[in-house]
């Protein structure tokens, strides 16, 4: 594998943590509201962030063991290091 595929290869597999920033946030199966409601997030329940959507309006996240993707402006970076513009 070459540099430029492994460089990729670890940024896809950066993870970072993110805190919701309102209550009843809703994780959806797919990056869509028309997705099965998998889980609903409480205010400040922190979550695994992994990607964005193409569209860029969802993040996909983990909580708790259940994957899913919650809409962008319901979750703020956890802490100053990371930003949730990935």
């Amino acid at each position: 594998m070459n540099k430029l595929k492994c460089i990729l290869v670890i940024f896809a597999l950066f993870v970072f943590t993110a805190v919701t920033n309102t209550d009843q946030v809703k994780i959806f199966s797919e990056p869509t509201p028309a997705g099965t409601v998998v889980s609903v997030l409480r205010l400040g329940d922190v979550v695994k962030v992994y990607q964005k959507s193409p569209d860029g309006q969802y993040l996909e996240v983990e909580h708790k063991g259940k994957h899913g993707w919650v809409i962008f402006k319901y979750l703020s970076p956890k802490d100053n290091r990371y930003s949730t513009e990935i």
